[in-house]
């Protein structure tokens, strides 16, 4: 899936979507998410197994990277949350729970905000 179409299928999540406390991602999708519509799409054939890639790609990594960054000192671990959520929501195949689990380890890092297509990002501090 290229970048424009991972947008367009957030648009489109965002405006058929009901996500409630989310209404501050909803009001400006693009402008809060952009930095995750940017990064995180590096690591999805990773995260849904796609067998050319058994490890996560080196900008993969360096975006995951990145992301903490921002969870840190920038948008915040439930905007990158939401983000990644409409991002992903619905999303064939879907993202491995094994994969995410991984994800950090093959990455040597942590994860400073969590990754899921049904995650309830209410829940996130």
């Amino acid at each position: 899936m290229t970048m424009v179409g991972i947008l367009v299928l957030a648009l489109c999540l965002v405006s058929a979507s009901d996500m409630g406390e989310a209404e501050e991602v909803m009001a400006s999708p693009i402008s809060v998410c952009t930095p995750v519509f940017q990064y995180f799409p590096y690591c999805l054939e990773f995260l849904v197994g796609d067998p050319n890639f058994s490890t996560p790609s080196r900008k993969c990594c360096q975006h995951v990277m990145e992301l903490n960054t921002l969870a840190h000192h920038g948008i915040g671990p439930k905007t990158i949350c939401w983000c990644i959520e409409i991002m992903v929501k619905g999303m064939t195949p879907p993202l491995l729970p094994s994969k995410i689990q991984d994800l950090p380890h093959m990455c040597n890092t942590t994860l400073s905000f969590p990754i899921s297509d049904s995650m309830n990002c209410s829940k996130v501090s």
